[in-house]
């Protein structure tokens, strides 16, 4: 006689563990045409998923379902014995090609089983032909482990030795699988190991690395000798220009630097094990994380290309195509509704008019070479009595051949100067009204009055200005008159401490990396950390009132931060590269909004490098990777 089967339920004794209960569906009765209805859709839901899987373990090489299937640096993965036979087939055997991507990956063991597996490919292949169970009762225990309990045998068993566990099973929130104590201990020396091989992966990041740096110092001696043959024909007076160039070339070794650090701290965090760890998984999950970034910088360094303009006797970079530049107003888009907005509205009504308001571009100025900073100046062009962007048309340039890499605007209102920082002369040029350079501000160095790679910078009051020394982690607040400085904050060394104290200079430590952009809110200074991704406030002493932000690709998280801007309402704008969107908060930090998305068409974007808001909620825009520079209302 055949026992009566008794129907399973999911027991949960912790409301708050970290994985969800599994949730286990009710047996209800259904008419005959519902009963077949549904059991058509979930046939054909079946089917279909167990397609896509299968698309899944294919093996690139073979096309045939993946046997021992093994991961290169790339994440692609193929059969062991395809693998071999595809190195067999090679003239050079010291690397191993990817078909699928086309990265060469070096092998210094001619073994190919010593690569690493891969979980998801290893746990999916399992799953095609899964053993059967009877009904059983899971009981999630306070710890995260499960445990199973009913008056018949036990039915969920270890996912990789299908052994019936009697006490708990242990579920990896990597690869989603249910494992035995003993398989458990394997599995975490499984990805100790996977750990270990990131210590190679980082070491082939570093030759990579060097091997650009080579190149790239290759490609600068030419550039040294074209100067050097240029300036022999010139006068003395020119000797100090000379210099000056040959200076710009060196700071492309900067940035190699700051990516080798980034590589040594993640050498060090590799070096500690993570057995012991209170929770490996996620241990392992965050070096992963930390690895592909550094991968991707390494893959964006040195991608553009710098050449010395003879005529101009200026170093500059080149891009592939370089179109003329051409102003038009966007034909698709009819005249906006004034709005009611003022300074003084409420956050309500500014919520409101973001959330419901179409944003299309009402001009484009596309095929800049590469635009940066923008603003709105406070005067009007001679002879104007419209605002410059109303019409598209450009009345005025201003250039100079001092000028190398200009990177933020800010203007002075009561002497009608116009503010730059260059980046790569690490100073300030200030012009006049009608474009003429009246004085620079700093000099290369990072003492007080010094800069290094300046960005953002925003005018405060009567003779204040606010500088992000990027390059020195820190803020400085200087006169715009003869750059005398009042205060600064930020990551200052002890010899930067003892300076400003003998100087009695105003000084600060606060936790600042590479702050990329600066914004004034009324009495508060608002600083876009963009190597912590986050959004700080500040007053006008340095001490921090607010902090918001955090990494991430959903709205309200930042990829790549670059730019910041505040309306005037008091409502912050940022300008995230790598999610290609403008994000919007209230003054207190909470999201708000997020405007735009990622492509190269009119009111799209691919690389926000610039954010300002006039006193009409006009919104302008520039974009580095699309050579535009919009504005939208």
């Amino acid at each position: 006689m055949s026992r009566p089967i008794r129907s399973s339920r999911l027991i949960s004794y912790d409301d708050t563990a970290r994985s969800p209960p599994m949730a286990v569906p009710s047996r209800t009765l259904s008419t005959e045409g519902s009963s077949y209805r549904n059991s058509y859709d979930s046939s054909h839901r079946r089917t279909h998923m167990s397609k896509t899987i299968e698309q899944l373990l294919i093996c690139g090489l073979c096309e045939l379902r993946l046997n021992v299937p093994k991961m290169l640096n790339c994440q692609h993965t193929f059969c062991l014995d395809c693998l071999e036979e595809s190195v067999h087939k090679q003239a050079d055997k010291s690397y191993l090609g990817c078909v699928t991507c086309g990265t060469k990956q070096l092998l210094k063991d001619a073994d190919l089983s010593g690569l690493p597996s891969n979980l998801h490919i290893d746990n999916m292949l399992h799953m095609m032909n899964p053993a059967p169970s009877r009904p059983s009762s899971l009981i999630r225990t306070p710890v995260g482990s499960y445990q199973l309990e009913n008056n018949l045998a036990p039915t969920l068993k270890c996912s990789k030795c299908q052994t019936v566990s009697e006490t708990s099973l242990h579920k990896c929130d990597h690869c989603v699988s249910m494992l035995c104590a003993i398989c458990w201990l394997a599995h975490v020396d499984e990805l100790s190991r996977q750990v270990a091989q990131l210590e190679g992966q980082l070491k082939t990041a570093i030759e990579k690395l060097d091997h650009k740096m080579v190149e790239y110092r290759s490609r600068f001696s030419e550039i040294n000798d074209e100067i050097t043959d240029c300036f022999r024909d010139k006068i003395l007076a020119l000797q100090q220009q000379q210099t000056e160039l040959l200076g710009i070339l060196n700071d492309a070794v900067c940035s190699h630097e700051v990516v080798r650090a980034k590589i040594d701290q993640l050498m060090v965090s590799i070096g500690r094990p993570i057995v012991g760890s209170t929770d490996p998984v996620q241990v392992y999950l965050k070096l992963h994380k930390d690895m592909s970034i550094i991968l991707e910088e390494v893959s964006m360094w040195g991608r553009e290309r710098v050449i010395f303009n003879r005529d101009k006797l200026k170093v500059e970079s080149i891009f592939d195509t370089q179109p003329v530049p051409h102003v038009k107003p966007s034909s698709s888009v009819k005249p906006s509704i004034k709005h009611q907005l003022h300074p003084n509205s409420s956050e309500a009504s500014v919520i409101q008019f973001y959330k419901s308001h179409v944003y299309k571009p009402r001009l484009l100025w596309n095929h800049c070479q590469r635009p940066t900073g923008v603003g709105f100046a406070p005067w009007n062009h001679a002879g104007l009595e419209k605002p410059l962007l109303t019409n598209g048309n450009i009345v005025q340039k201003i250039s100079h051949e001092e000028l190398s890499y200009p990177q933020g605007i800010t203007f002075d209102p009561d002497r009608r100067e116009v503010l730059v920082t260059d980046k790569w002369k690490h100073c300030i040029f200030v012009f006049s009204q009608e474009g003429q350079l009246l004085r620079k501000l700093c000099s290369k160095g990072d003492q007080a009055g010094q800069l290094r790679s300046p960005e953002g910078i925003a005018f405060c009051s009567s003779d204040i200005i606010f500088v992000c020394d990027t390059g020195n982690d820190r803020i400085q607040c200087l006169s715009t008159s003869d750059g005398a400085v009042h205060s600064q904050f930020g990551r200052l060394t002890k010899d930067q401490l003892m300076q400003a104290t003998q100087s009695k200079i105003s000084s600060r430590m606060v936790d600042l990396k590479n702050p990329t952009d600066i914004a004034v809110q009324k009495d508060s200074i608002l600083v876009l950390d963009a190597g912590n991704r986050r959004v700080k406030m500040f007053n006008k002493y340095g001490e921090q009132l607010l902090e918001f932000g955090q990494t991430g690709t959903i709205n309200g998280q930042f990829q790549y931060p670059e730019v910041i801007g505040v309306d005037p309402a008091g409502f912050i704008l940022v300008g995230d590269g790598g999610n290609a969107k403008v994000l919007v908060y209230r003054p207190n930090g909470q999201f708000v909004t997020a405007l735009g998305s990622r492509g190269d068409s009119a009111g799209k974007f691919n690389w926000i490098s610039g954010i300002c808001v006039s006193k009409d909620w006009e919104i302008v825009i520039s974009d580095y990777k699309n050579h535009a520079v919009q504005l939208i209302f």
